[in-house]
């Protein structure tokens, strides 16, 4: 079974699932800086040699990129004469805007407050 996106009613539900997943993506990312977030320091600690910092960027730049065809998947669909469900259309925008916003505010969050800690050897 193939998803075809050539009608703008598929283009706005693509819109809407690309947002979803790239949501779920920040929030982990999210959930991972809280995880290592020091209260007393004010730091997000993490160890240079773990799998943390890849894992982290991967994940907000794979919610970004999501986010962003999503934003351009609706953005296409939105105007549409054609397009019976411009409501969702628009809800595909607008929610991969909030999901392009979120996702940036959580990377810079990680950037102002990261602090990486060598292993003891």
């Amino acid at each position: 079974m193939a998803f075809k996106i050539k009608t703008y009613e598929d283009q706005a539900k693509l819109s809407v699932i690309l947002a979803a997943v790239g949501g779920f993506l920040a929030v982990a990312a999210l959930g991972g800086i809280l995880r290592n977030f020091d209260a007393r320091t004010g730091w997000v600690e993490y160890g240079t040699k773990s799998i943390f910092l890849p894992a982290l960027g991967g994940c907000l730049m794979l919610a970004l990129a999501l986010a962003a065809t999503g934003f351009f998947v609706a953005l296409n669909s939105a105007g549409q004469r054609r397009n019976k469900r411009s409501r969702l259309s628009w809800t595909g925008f607008f929610l991969n805007a909030l999901v392009i916003m979120f996702a940036l505010c959580v990377g810079v969050f990680f950037a102002i407050t990261r602090h990486g800690m060598a292993p003891l050897t």
